[in-house]
């Protein structure tokens, strides 16, 4: 199974004017818990400690990680909160080395190799995510990783920083990164959707041989957000490579950390909006009558949805007369004509559409 990591509440705290409380925190935590996560990414420490965070993930038995620059401070900032694993981060294209960093190649290799020493002398367990990869050379890569590794990382993550990757290219960089550490040390990656690419990319990179993803409920995060966690599982499982947590829990949770957080979902959300699986057109639910997988990619409910066949002005004799056979009732020219008119009527009298339900009991009242 692919391994993951949410980093949620870490990602999401660096939205503009999300502020995340304590409580929300913890709520989130629970949630999480409840999908089965195993591994979260909670805090940035040395600008705010969030120790009642891991404190909480510990009490649901969830493995926590804290972000740390490859400053000694931040370090120390990190270790003080006791997390079971420090995320260090450098950056590795020349464009952030340059306006971002302010150090040269080597300069910021050597930072990160002693804040890997620093964080493992601390007894924690330590990764590396070299940050802006995909534009990075793979030179500066391939030493970066090498380094990292031989000081003591026991993964390092591949991050799409800025969302500039497509599959092709994460998966060139994802495969290049696991060629030169080599088996003991993972590889993750991280993406982000600007290009609104990230499920997508998360595939590619774990096809190219990437051990574990990060993602977040959502897609939550700053600019267009990371990879968004129901997305990827929906992909990777229905690819036969699933997370390990409880699928049929997968759009109740995530429904419920939007509200926990006070972010609106849109409706038409990728796998966990309200309106993903509606269908109303009269072509497509007379077929899904017989057959839902005509028009569905994959099954909803194997992650916690329903899947709702909607009937009014949209639908057709098609649909009708599929209801009408399942009732018992011939399908004639006449029952059809009459059922239809019966459901157009009731939808024009409600405003809107009529429930699967609703459409079969008006057309056994009305025909039989």
């Amino acid at each position: 199974m692919t391994g993951l990591k949410d980093v949620t509440l870490r990602e999401g705290a660096q939205m503009p004017g999300l502020d995340i409380s304590d409580e929300q925190g913890r709520a989130v935590i629970e949630a999480l818990a409840s999908l089965g996560v195993e591994r979260v990414e909670l805090s940035f420490p040395r600008a705010t400690p969030r120790e009642s965070w891991h404190r909480a993930a510990e009490h649901h038995g969830l493995e926590t990680a804290a972000l740390a620059r490859s400053i000694p401070a931040d370090v120390e900032a990190a270790l003080a909160v006791e997390p079971d694993e420090i995320e260090i981060i450098i950056t590795t294209s020349a464009v952030q080395l340059e306006h971002a960093l302010g150090e040269s190649r080597e300069a910021a290799e050597t930072m990160m190799r002693e804040a890997v020493e620093l964080a493992a002398d601390g007894g924690v367990r330590v990764g590396v995510t070299l940050m802006d990869a995909i534009r990075a050379d793979r030179d500066v890569l391939d030493s970066y990783a090498e380094t990292a590794a031989v000081a003591g990382a026991s993964h390092v993550t591949v991050a799409d920083t800025t969302g500039a990757g497509d599959p092709s290219s994460v998966a060139e960089t994802v495969r290049g990164v696991v060629e030169t550490v080599g088996h003991g040390v993972d590889v993750t990656i991280h993406p982000h959707d600007d290009m609104d690419v990230g499920a997508a990319n998360a595939k590619a990179g774990v096809e190219a041989g990437a051990d574990s993803v990060d993602a977040t409920v959502g897609g939550l995060g700053e600019r267009a957000g990371n990879a968004p966690l129901e997305a990827v599982a929906v992909l990777l499982a229905e690819h036969g490579d699933p997370f390990d947590i409880d699928h049929e829990q997968l759009t109740p949770v995530c429904r419920r950390v939007h509200e926990l957080l006070d972010v609106p979902l849109d409706p038409t959300t990728p796998v966990i909006g309200e309106a993903v699986h509606r269908h109303e057109s009269g072509l497509h639910t007379a077929a899904m009558l017989r057959d839902p997988t005509a028009y569905e990619g994959f099954d909803p409910t194997r992650y916690g949805a329903d899947r709702h066949l909607l009937f009014g002005h949209g639908t057709g004799s098609g649909a009708v007369r599929a209801m009408l056979a399942d009732a018992g009732i011939e399908p004639t020219d006449d029952t059809i004509a009459r059922a239809l008119d019966a459901i157009q009527e009731a939808a024009t009298d409600r405003g809107e559409p009529l429930a699967e339900q609703e459409a079969r009991e008006i057309v056994h009242e009305h025909v039989e």
